[in-house]
């Protein structure tokens, strides 16, 4: 019976191996560190990278409030002041963080000459 059972744990062996060495041949394996991975669309960038190389492409948007630029960009450059860890107050005046183009921040008196 003990040979029994070697002789079954060798021959599942040999074949564990040539199951692996056909796994091995027929794809590749490659290993990422998470760092190395980006998914599409979140660009790898410090916060303080966010300002355009130029400002060729920059226009004037400021007088109509707006969330998007005209490049398709909703991220914004502001200045802002906090308060007990909140922001009290901001400055209407805002820069594309894409194209550096300048706009008027909306406020939440503008929703209400939306609505």
């Amino acid at each position: 019976m003990k040979w029994l059972n070697r002789l079954a744990a060798l021959l599942f062996g040999l074949i564990s191996i040539r199951e692996v060495k056909q796994f091995l041949n027929k794809y590749e394996i490659v290993i990422f560190d998470k760092d190395d991975i980006l998914t599409e669309g979140e660009p790898n960038v410090d916060i303080t990278g966010l300002r355009p190389e130029n400002y060729d492409n920059a226009i004037d948007l400021r007088g109509t409030p707006t969330h998007q630029c005209v490049c398709g960009s909703n991220i914004w450059n502001i200045k802002a002041i906090f308060e007990n860890f909140e922001i009290a107050t901001y400055f209407i005046d805002m820069e594309c963080a894409n194209c550096g183009s300048l706009a008027t921040a909306p406020t939440p008196v503008d929703r209400e000459k939306m609505e």
